[in-house]
């Protein structure tokens, strides 16, 4: 499996250094055409990521939202053709931060990855309570029972509609901001655990199949009683600066 593989950060590494890198690790470009991938994943000591774009693994890596990552060529975007297939071997059980660090140091090593972070004014969503009173919409309910401490009693999710019983509220708001293109900030002042159901088209417009479908902002509004509107707002975001192709294994 690593007959091709590539020793990582074993050699040259100052003594103070304790965290783990990867032992080998073979990247290879995907000769899939499907546009769905697997971004990195951990099963014991193997890390495997499928079809991925190099975008995929930074979000992983260090913890971003694709809203929150900026900069770089055309090639690692996920709307690229570019992808890669990755495997590799970790020196023993990790934790999710040590894994998180293992592939920091799996992009700088082979796509020679440079990132900075900074503070930038950034186009967001601003999710507020439409009516001044604060009453909701008939979709956006208090829980009529509790599942505590578990996160939700149920919830289902598919293109263009969710639905969930007793879930908590940063939840809710997660499940607003899935199909939007930027990043969603509450300030409705709302907290607690709900009931809702939220059906929409399956982007930021209706669906033009069936115009019974609302588009997310109209949806938001109605059935909910919540406003979605476009802001800028400052946030940290991760830049890149330099990024290159793979070192071949």
């Amino acid at each position: 499996m690593f007959g091709m593989a590539v020793s990582l950060g074993a050699q040259g590494n100052s003594p103070a250094q304790t965290a783990p890198v990867f032992e080998a690790a073979s990247i290879k470009r995907s000769t899939s055409t499907r546009s769905v991938f697997v971004p990195p994943r951990f099963k014991g000591v193997t890390m495997t990521a499928d079809n991925v774009p190099v975008e995929a693994v930074i979000w992983v890596a260090y913890g971003v939202r694709a809203t929150e990552l900026v900069g770089g060529p055309d090639w690692i975007r996920e709307s690229s053709t570019e992808r890669f297939d990755i495997i590799a071997r970790a020196p023993g059980p990790s934790t999710p931060e040590e894994q998180r660090a293992m592939l920091r140091q799996l992009l700088e090593d082979r796509f020679a990855l440079r990132v900075h972070r900074e503070t930038r004014d950034m186009s967001v969503y601003v999710l507020t309570v439409l009516d001044e009173n604060g009453r909701l919409g008939p979709a956006l309910r208090s829980a009529t029972k509790s599942c505590a401490p578990a996160p939700m009693c149920s919830g289902s999710v598919t293109q263009g509609k969710a639905s969930y019983r007793d879930i908590e509220w940063p939840a809710v708001v997660q499940a607003i901001a899935a199909p939007l293109d930027r990043r969603l900030v509450d300030r409705t002042g709302l907290s607690g655990r709900f009931d809702f159901d939220l059906t929409y088209g399956r982007g930021l417009s209706a669906d033009l199949a069936d115009s019974a479908v609302d588009d997310i902002f109209t949806a938001v509004r109605q059935q909910l009683g919540l406003k979605l509107e476009p802001g800028r707002v400052p946030m940290e975001v991760l830049v890149v600066d330099s990024v290159s192709r793979p070192t071949p294994d």
